[in-house]
């Protein structure tokens, strides 16, 4: 007897809006009721609770549900686990535990912490991506998920009498032969590593092989194709860049600055300092006249407020002073207190003088007739400092024109032979690099072929080491005859119809599909009989995993066991022995959750009913019923 690693059992499930929730006990639980009572959209909830899909609902269920809680069992601790009832893969799953709990997407998040995930490693079957195409090892990895690994938990109704596991949908028959050689030891964790490897260095060689075969493209029947010939221009280049480096420094050593260009320097000089003086001239003259422009205009102002002072006899008290009207100097109106005159520092007399008035306006004019004299000086000074500016701007330029002949008339030669020898050492520099350039893509191309050699022999080696990983299956083929054996006890508890002198059941070696007398299992027509294969065949494998402790999930559903079995001949009977093998291993193997879905059931097996569902009473009731 092994050790049981991978225990799944459902204690209860409530479906959230629908007030309805169902216990189930370990071995074997029974959901009984008429067609269209709810069994089936019971069985999908269960699948959904435990990571499967939720498909497509009846409109009460879809309209009335929405979460689906239950409280599970997965190895030794048991979870409560809430689930919305949506399709969408980000929705978030709530788990309660003893010790911990997760709020995690359902099986879509960009780290791959999902619900989905998290089944895997609370059951301890191992995560591992497989080839999209068995047969060729390089094909794109897929994942072997929870749902692949249920692919043994369940035979649906529609699939009973007509499908082994799913076996005729292409994409879920991969998976469920995959799920097999994991189980049985066929494909381990090592064997999956390798071929991740394999994959990577495939791809590595043909990258390689594509980008030699461009590179031959590109420079065949050029002289770039021969390393030889771009290692001897390169010597020839650096060759030359040297003689013309060389050529350079004498030419630079023997070029000498004419003796008179000194002195004329020194004019330059004298005569930028000279435009320098008579620029700070013209700054301040530009200033002064600034300010004589502004007392002119107060003088004006005065002269016209005493004007109308005299004619309307009053003082002016509101006429405020910038500036001395006699000096010109800036006034400030704080430097004297509210009862000083802050012009003349004296208190003001309240009565009216005409004749004072006429005197301070005569004096006023005096002043504004001297200020205007003085601003046209000050505006003649500026224009002749602007004519002397303009004159040693003049002198300046030609200092400057004659040293620059004088200058290059000297070094024009020399300069020349300077310039043509930069130009040339640029463009040899330009060709250096580009040949440089091309050696390197030749070494990155040769390093290419050198890694490309050693990937070869890497996948050869993987090849043969898969070849041996593979290869080695005594141990496994040992669990697949003990596999048979229960098929074979199973299957003949259940009396069903002999063919020819073939053992009664086998293993299909290369599909790891149920072989009846010889025939496969397409081959036996009638669906009664392919009932009772599936159902014996998937206890088989059942036993055999608590057995030799292998990893499967140890639950299992059928839905619409009596479906494919008539009430004439021995069908009757038969149909007693699948219920008497059910309560047989239930009582044997209690931990193996077997939950069965169907209209009508033997009395013998009403103790195991835990939902008795009726036309009356179907599984979704809401607040109207």
């Amino acid at each position: 007897m092994g050790k049981i690693t991978v225990k799944v059992r459902i204690k209860e499930i409530e479906l959230e809006g629908a007030q309805r929730s169902v216990s189930f006990e370990p071995g074997l639980n029974i959901i009984t009721g008429p067609i269209a009572s709810g069994k089936t959209t019971l069985i999908r909830y269960l699948r959904f609770l435990i990571g499967g899909s939720l498909g497509q609902q009846p409109n009460e269920a879809r309209d009335n549900v929405k979460m689906v809680t239950g409280l599970v069992e997965l190895g030794t601790e048991p979870f409560k686990i809430s689930r919305p009832a949506v399709s969408t893969t980000t929705a978030m799953v709530e788990i309660a535990g003893q010790h911990r709990e997760w709020r995690i997407p359902a099986s879509r998040a960009p780290d791959g912490n999902t619900y989905k995930n998290w089944l895997l490693e609370q059951l301890k079957l191992p995560r591992i991506d497989v080839p999209s195409a068995p047969t060729r090892p390089d094909s794109d990895p897929t994942p072997v998920t929870i749902n692949d690994y249920l692919l043994y938990s369940y035979l649906a109704q529609e699939e009973l009498g007509s499908s082994v596991f799913s076996h005729r949908d292409p994409h879920k028959n991969i998976k469920r032969k995959y799920v097999f050689d994991i189980t049985y030891g066929f494909y381990e964790l090592r064997t999956a590593q390798i071929q991740e490897r394999l994959r990577d260095v495939q791809s590595q060689i043909r990258e390689l092989s594509s980008r030699q075969e461009l590179f031959n493209t590109f420079f065949d029947g050029t002289s770039l194709s021969n390393r030889e010939t771009i290692e001897n221009d390169l010597n020839v280049v650096r060759d030359e860049i040297e003689r013309e480096e060389t050529n350079a420094i004498d030419l630079a050593r023997n070029s000498q600055t004419a003796n008179d260009t000194v002195q004329i320097q020194g004019e330059v000089l004298d005569a930028q300092q000279e435009v320098s003086h008579i620029q700070a001239s013209i700054d301040s003259e530009s200033q002064a006249i600034g300010n004589l422009e502004d007392l002119v205009n107060q003088l004006e102002s005065q002269s016209g407020k005493l004007t109308r002072s005299i004619v309307s006899h009053k003082h002016l008290t509101d006429l405020e002073f910038v500036v001395c009207p006699r000096c010109g100097s800036g006034v400030n109106s704080k430097r004297s207190s509210d009862d000083t005159c802050y012009l003349c520092l004296q208190s003001p007399s309240l009565e009216f003088s005409r004749e004072i008035l006429i005197a301070e306006q005569g004096s006023v004019d005096l002043q504004l007739r001297e200020g205007q004299d003085l601003l046209r000086e000050r505006e003649l000074r500026l224009k002749t400092l602007l004519d002397e500016k303009e004159e040693a701007n003049e002198i300046l330029n030609q200092k400057r024109r004659e040293l620059d002949f004088k200058t290059r008339s000297y070094i024009s030669d020399e300069a020349t032979r300077i310039a043509a020898t930069a130009a040339r050492r640029a463009e040899l520099r330009s060709k250096e690099e580009q040949l440089t350039e091309f050696l390197n893509v030749l070494s990155k191309i040769d390093d290419a072929q050198e890694v490309a050699s050693l990937l070869k022999e890497e996948k050869n080696a993987l090849e043969r080491e898969l070849e041996s990983a593979t290869s080695d299956t005594a141990e496994s083929m040992d669990k697949v005859n003990f596999l048979k054996q229960r098929f074979n006890e199973m299957l003949l508890k259940l009396k069903p119809p002999k063919f020819g002198e073939h053992e009664l059941a086998e293993i299909n070696p290369d599909t790891y599909l149920p072989i009846f007398y010889g025939r496969s299992f397409v081959e036996v027509s009638s669906p009664g009989l392919r009932t009772l294969i599936n159902v014996s065949h998937a206890l088989a494998h059942h036993l055999t995993a608590v057995e030799l402790g292998l990893n499967l999930p140890q639950i299992l559903i059928i839905d619409g066991l009596s479906e494919h079995l008539g009430q004439e001949g021995l069908d009757p009977d038969r149909l007693h022995a699948t219920y008497e093998l059910l309560i047989e291993t239930s009582e044997m193997h209690p931990e193996i959750q077997v939950i069965v879905v169907d209209n009508e059931i033997p009395d013998f097996a009403r103790r195991f009913v835990r939902l008795n569902l009726s036309e009356e009473d179907r599984l979704i009731r809401n607040d109207d019923e």
